[in-house]
């Protein structure tokens, strides 16, 4: 193996924890807005639910029950601005992952053409060391005497 043969396989490696690296913040950052999606959902399914009973219902169950609708709602808008961010942070780790994935792509395509490179150049020193020998082929030879 030739240093430079050497040298882009520890790239690789480099570069395969590089991918590594992104795909798991890519993953944290999926499951971070899952949980925001989710925690968004849950929010939505309380304030559906908070309905209004029908006849009779005293005041003071109508106040905590209007309340409890104004905070559910209060918390279902702060919601979006992290929403918002966590949907960004995961776009931006999704193209992390891809310029990762696609830097360990061509270190292999480099390193599989040095190694290709460097084989050719082996063999053509083994070729170059070896003794020469003359052919077998068709000589001319000269009969003592002359040509006849």
């Amino acid at each position: 193996m030739t240093a430079r043969t050497a040298r882009r396989k520890r790239i690789i490696r480099v570069r395969t924890v590089e991918h590594q690296m992104a795909e798991a913040n890519l993953a944290r950052a999926n499951g971070e807005l899952a949980s925001l999606v989710e925690l968004a959902r849950r929010l939505e399914t309380l304030r559906v639910d908070l309905a209004m009973a029908k006849g009779a219902v005293a005041g003071g169950a109508l106040n905590t029950i209007g309340e409890l609708a104004m905070r559910l709602d209060i918390a279902q808008e702060n919601l979006t601005a992290p929403l918002v961010n966590a949907s960004a942070r995961r776009d931006h780790a999704g193209a992390l992952a891809q310029s990762a994935m696609a830097n360990e792509e061509s270190a292999v395509r480099l390193y599989e053409r040095s190694r290709k490179s460097a084989e050719a150049e082996a063999e053509r020193r083994r070729d170059a060391n070896r003794p020469h020998r003359a052919r077998g082929g068709m000589r001319l030879r000269l009969i003592e005497g002359g040509a006849a």
